[in-house]
């Protein structure tokens, strides 16, 4: 088969195919640069570099092309390579072209992807079926870090580890997000440099196609500027879910993400009066102005035991200052009924970070809303 084109084979160098990506590549289909055969060389060979959600994207694409193609599930394991794992078979000395060829290929493909190791992505080639070059000297570098006989072949104490090594990685959903995508993403965007960029005195570097701050580059006008609205609708994206959108009047389909203390307005309960699609399903709210302290502490302790995995708190501080326009946190994980906290990722004054908190973290708001995403891409 041949090579994936040299300006598409840069959109998976790195072995994730993103959303900004999947807007490029949708662009250059627009502008007569990409063909309904190379969109579909992404969708079949390149499956496993897709992030969250942005499958969904791509099959859309494909159906607008009248394609017959479509993004399958990203894969979990090689358990139905049954005569490689019980070691009857070597490839390629069994067939450079064996039907197990594929899955070898996408299981190396989706651990470069999930793990970054690169060593282990076919950029040229992909799922191709053909064991060639390539794959020969992923295989090596495969063997190599997990101190295997590096000969470029699986076998059956290769192709166990490649099933054990896939089995450890978490599987995105590619076509259908779940709230752990969410967690992920937000694991993600607290970590490594880019965790610095959503704090107040770095630029951001956006990578929601769909907000009208390009990808990918340094915006400095929000240079000391709180960004927790940014991350949180970052998170939204990089998990496969749709963010909340003011729409900008340029008739280009994009927006950018209302304040924080705005999020509420994309809440199934009110949405529909404020003329927004709906983006959340509205958990619980708490007017903390309104109640005694007595009441307070007991309405925040009943939030937070409904708090999930992948929701989204928001709040807005006290007073008539937006400075940054209230707060966003993702749930991480819920140790509310045992220790009293629940871990947050959110935005902070130097950089993304994740923080254990609890009730007498939200004493002092003004509103409390706890929100479930509920409209994946």
């Amino acid at each position: 088969m041949p090579a994936l084109s040299a300006p598409l084979e840069n959109l998976i160098t790195n072995a994730r195919f993103t959303a900004a990506e999947m807007a490029e590549l949708e662009n250059r289909v627009k502008s007569g640069q990409v063909t309904k055969i190379e969109v579909e060389i992404i969708a079949t060979r390149y499956v496993d570099t897709l992030e969250s959600g942005v499958g969904s994207w791509l099959n859309q694409l494909l159906s607008n092309l009248r394609s017959q193609v479509r993004v399958s599930d990203a894969i979990a394991n090689i358990a139905n390579e049954t005569d490689l794992l019980n070691g009857r078979i070597i490839i390629p000395d069994d067939g450079r072209k064996h039907p197990s060829v594929r899955n070898v290929q996408r299981a190396l493909i989706a651990l470069a992807s999930r793990t970054g190791e690169l060593g282990y992505m076919l950029p040229g080639f992909g799922a191709d079926g053909d064991y060639g070059p390539e794959t020969t000297k992923a295989v090596k570098a495969f063997q190599q870090n997990n101190g295997l006989l590096v000969d470029g072949k699986v076998a059956q104490k290769t192709a166990q580890a490649i099933d054990t090594a896939l089995r450890q990685t978490y599987v995105p959903g590619i076509t259908n997000a779940t709230p752990q995508d969410l967690v992920n993403a937000a694991q993600e965007l607290c970590t490594g440099d880019i965790a610095q960029y959503y704090g107040v005195p770095q630029p951001w570097i956006n990578i929601d196609p769909k907000h009208n701050v390009p990808t990918d580059i340094y915006f400095n006008f929000l240079i000391d500027r709180w960004k927790c609205n940014l991350f949180g609708g970052n998170v939204l994206r990089k998990g496969g879910y749709e963010p909340p959108f003011y729409q900008d009047n340029t008739n280009d389909g994009k927006g950018e993400y209302p304040n924080a203390n705005q999020w509420f307005r994309w809440t199934d309960k009110y949405a529909p009066r404020n003329g927004n699609p709906i983006r959340f399903q509205l958990i619980d709210e708490i007017p903390v102005t309104n109640l005694s302290p007595v009441e307070l502490k007991r309405r925040i302790q009943k939030l937070l035991t409904q708090v999930q995995p992948g929701d989204f708190l928001l709040v807005d501080h006290q007073g008539s200052g937006v400075q940054d326009g209230g707060h966003t946190r993702v749930a991480m994980t819920n140790d509310f009924r045992t220790n009293g906290t629940i871990a947050f990722a959110q935005a902070s004054h130097d950089s993304s970070l994740i923080r254990q908190e609890g009730v007498d973290d939200l004493l002092n708001e003004e509103v409390i809303w706890l929100m479930r995403p509920n409209t994946k891409m």
